[in-house]
């Protein structure tokens, strides 16, 4: 309760706010890279004007990042970005998230959008691997897309904006820029960041789990940037960074080591013709602790869950109540676990970039792209007969194991576009063109050794070998025009289409096509507005986009399968001849307003998707004689809502600035038809337990469990299975922010907030089975009945998932030294608070993935998942 009235607090002294732009307040360089004249290029095809494109894009450039010392892409833009949501499922290196905006578009897809880097599409996966090791733990390609040389980074939310990238683009479109060379001379920075980290545990049930779990970490990072031009035609930068952290859990289990290198450059091959390159090296190597219950004993499960009851020799789950010679057994035994365990990722990454812009005329632009982004990631685990001995209780010197999975990720992409200007008059018209071809291939290797001695390391040694593989192979094939015409630089109307092949579409489907209309008319510029607004500008559009089946979804399979010794045939898929990506129709229109002398920037629209085509798993009559289900284009989805930000700045000098910021968007999903399909889940266990299912009628990923009612003596006396517990989806979500300028310092402050969500207390859930708490369940009937009717009634432990959670708190303060030299020391708080409703963490909730690998997911679960720890972090960056 406390929890709730102070987020009711905070967010009443920012309601002024909860309208607003970016979350992170923006100083004044920013809100000039803010007007309506700026050049973007995402969505449009090749660089344009804003005032002319009928939609929103958000531009954040490198100050803005450089403020948040996130080591991910995601965790960085998660307060940065106004009109998405993007919450970590956990707190440990390499954690998945689950990126929202607009709702959910897809009940069988992720929601994550597609990446680009220069150009460049990016591994973006974000659930489970094929064969990951469960749903309540996954790692993320976004975890190590490179971070040190970004020059920018464009965001687009979907509908028209995203329609020139076709089949794949109805959850957005993420671009980073790099940098390439600065404008005069050469410049170095130096930065040497260090500090502490220490565990969340705000959302610990028992406050032992922390000194059973966890410890102070230590983290720190090096970079060094150089960023210049040579002579007129050749501009350079690199940048290279470390970064070591030892994590906040005991013996290091999530300690994170990572290399990032960046070099980029431009030169003029001769007149008219200019030429980009880009290359990055990423490795990254971490510890990545069990969520959940995999079986046997794993930390917050034996901890928060009560499981300590039944795991080992058993021991007195009610942590709190221990006296210090039971805790002190507890400790002893926790920390041997934790001790043997054996869990590493390695990632490395490449990726490059090659741009060739030629203009033959000045009216015509040419540019042709090509690059590619290979992803290696290996997972090694190796479970010891000690540890299986310790935490087990029962000696055995045959069960110990080595697991192994590498996925190999190559993907490819090659664009070529031209932009054609003219002018008639009063008139303007830009003409852009282009045609993309990107492929990936995934390719995954499973392996494993049972029997193993304690102390090897290679598969090789063990008594009983297995092994595995998977692969997903696509190619895209892609062509579009839009042509943007102006009338007297105030009223603009942009129209486009996009026409896509691909491999995963049936044999009988051929090029799909994505149309757009829009229109931008700039008010202010017309001379009976007068000066009260700096630009005021109406926008209108439609647009459809697409969600890419999986690869081999459509073609009919048959299966070897061993029997006997001997190979065997099976029937496998049925196929779909007929399969085709899922589309979703966009509406919306908009304000976009900037007065008061540029100290208030606002922008508001209304918009409505419908995803037709949606994707969903039928069953097959038993007379085709396949046992597998297939997938068919039955579905449809909406989603609908207002999106909302600004960003005002009360007080203006000389040397002082205050800019106080936030957005306020809303939502409302619901699967409208399900074209006969019955309901799935998408996160959870079975349908006795607790799951987050896709029905006919209620929002995607709802919560479903047995509803108990209890009589007036608090005794269980009915209980309805498969019953709608809630929705996981946000009514209402945003950011806030604060940016305090006086001369050399700065002060700013960023967060992020929800309402209207529900989640599973799951670890209670096991609390009350295993007697660690009486919580959440009237006395009458744990006297009466005990603990068997635990899963009858799990809307008893159904929370709320409102939060406001502040991300960052920094400072920084520049000395001007001399020669063009400053040094600028800073200080950050990261995660420092947080305000919720729910007893656990509404953010680290478990990923799932029911689905399988690029399935959709929406949260929802709270199971012995990790908090993101707070970090307090020192710097020095000194620019020479």
């Amino acid at each position: 309760m406390k929890r709730e009235v102070q987020a009711v607090k905070f967010l009443l002294a920012f309601g002024v706010l909860i309208v607003g732009e970016n979350a992170m307040a923006q100083t004044k360089d920013s809100i000039k890279t803010r007007q309506i004249d700026e050049v973007v290029i995402t969505g449009q095809g090749a660089a344009i004007s804003k005032r002319r494109i009928s939609n929103t894009v958000t531009t954040i450039n490198s100050k803005e990042l450089e403020k948040v010392p996130s080591q991910r892409l995601d965790a960085q833009l998660s307060a940065l970005v106004p009109n998405a949501q993007i919450n970590l499922s956990g707190g440990q290196a390499g954690s998945t998230s689950i990126i929202k905006a607009r709702g959910i578009n897809s009940a069988f897809l992720n929601s994550t959008p597609i990446i680009y880097v220069d150009g460049v599409r990016m591994d973006n996966m974000n659930t489970r691997s094929a064969f990951g090791t469960s749903q309540a733990s996954a790692m993320s390609s976004i975890a190590d897309i490179p971070m040190d040389n970004i020059e920018r980074i464009e965001y687009i939310n979907g509908g028209a904006a995203t329609t020139l990238y076709g089949a794949d683009a109805a959850n957005g479109v993420i671009q980073i820029f790099t940098k390439k060379g600065s404008g005069r001379g050469t410049n170095y920075s130096l930065l040497a960041e260090t500090g502490f980290q220490t565990p969340t545990a705000d959302f610990l049930y028992f406050k032992r789990t922390k000194d059973l779990l966890f410890e102070n970490g230590y983290t720190q990072k090096y970079r060094f940037n150089m960023n210049g031009k040579s002579g007129r035609d050749f501009g350079y930068s690199f940048s290279a960074s470390y970064l070591n952290s030892s994590g906040v859990q005991i013996f290091k289990q999530n300690e994170n080591q990572k290399i990032d290198i960046s070099t980029g450059f431009r030169t003029k091959l001769f007149e008219g013709m200019d030429y980009e390159s880009s290359f990055s090296y990423v490795r990254n190597e971490y510890k990545h602790n069990r969520n959940g219950n995999l079986g046997g004993y794993t930390g917050l499960w034996f901890t928060e869950s009560g499981a300590s009851k039944i795991t080992g020799p058993g021991f007195n789950n009610r942590l709190d109540d221990l006296t210090d010679q039971e805790f002190q057994a507890i400790r002893d035994y926790v920390r041997e676990a934790e001790r043997l365990q054996d869990n590493a990722i390695t990632v490395n990454r490449f990726f490059t970039s090659q741009t060739v812009k030629y203009k033959p005329v000045n009216s015509l632009n040419i540019k042709l792209t090509g690059g590619l982004d290979y992803r290696t990631q290996k997972q090694n685990i190796i479970t010891t007969n000690q540890y299986l001995s310790h935490t087990t209780g029962k000696p055995v010197t045959n069960q110990g194991s080595i697991s192994n999975l590498t996925r190999y990720y190559l993907g490819i992409t090659g664009e070529l576009t031209a932009q054609h200007t003219a002018k008639a008059r009063d008139f303007s018209f830009i003409t852009t063109a282009g045609a993309q071809v990107f492929t990936t291939e995934d390719y995954q290797v499973s392996y494993s050794g049972t029997n193993v001695r304690d102390g090897a390391k290679l598969v090789s040694e063990a008594a009983v070998k297995t092994a595995n593989d998977f692969l997903n192979q696509s190619v895209n094939y892609g062509i579009y025009l839009q042509e943007n015409i102006g009338f007297k630089n105030k009223a603009f109307i942009d129209l486009g289409i996009r026409g896509d092949k691909n491999t995963s579409f049936g044999k009988e489907v051929g090029m799909q096509f994505y149309p757009k209309a829009g229109l931008s008319y700039v008010l202010s510029s017309e001379p009976w507005m007068g000066d009260f607004f700096s630009t005021l500008r109406l926008r209108a559009n439609y647009g459809v986009a697409g969600n890419l089946p999986p690869a081999y979804a459509n073609d009919k399979t048959v299966r070897f399968l061993g029997f006997g010794g001997e190979q065997a045939a099976f029937f496998g898929q049925l196929g779909n001849e007929f399969l085709k990506p899922e589309k979703t129709k966009t509406w919306e229109a908009g304000i976009d307003a900037n007065f008061l002398d540029n100290r208030m920037n606002l922008s508001a629209g209304y918009y409505n998707a419908k995803t037709i085509d949606a994707l969903f798993y039928l069953r097959l009559a038993p007379s085709y004689g396949y046992s597998s289900n297939q997938l068919f284009n039955i579905g449809e989805i909406e989603n609908k809502g207002w999106e909302t930000r600004l960003s005002l700045v009360p007080v203006r000098t000389e040397n002082t600035e205050l800019t106080l910021s936030g957005s306020f968007n809303t939502v409302k999903n619901k699967v409208l038809d399900t074209g006969g399909a019955p309901a799935f889940n998408i996160n959870g266990f079975s349908e006795r337990t607790i799951q987050t299912v896709v029905q006919e009628g209620y929002p995607v990923g709802f919560l479903r469990g047995y509803y108990g009612i209890f009589d007036d003596n608090g005794v269980l006396k009915e209980s309805i299975p498969l019953s709608y517990l809630g929705t996981t989806i946000p009514e209402y979500y945003g950011n806030v922010g604060l940016n305090f300028r006086y001369k050399n310092f700065n002060l700013f402050s960023s967060g992020s907030y929800q309402m209207g969500a529900y989640a599973s207390n799951w670890d209670a859930q096991f609390r009350f089975l295993y007697g660690a708490s009486d919580d959440n369940v009237p006395a009458g009937e744990i006297n009466q009945n005990g603990r068997k009717n635990w899963l009858s009634f799990s809307n008893a432990f159904i929370e709320k998932t409102d939060f406001l959670k502040i991300r960052n708190i920094g400072m920084t303060y520049t000395f001007d030294l001399n020669n063009n030299q400053s040094l600028t020391a800073g200080f950050n708080a990261i995660n420092p608070f947080n305000f919720a409703k729910s007893s656990f963490d509404p953010e680290a909730t478990i990923p799932g993935g029911a689905q399988g690998q690029g399935g959709a997911t929406t949260g929802g679960i709270s199971y012995a998942t990790y908090s993101a720890p707070r970090e307090f972090l020192i710097s020095l960056k000194y620019n020479f």
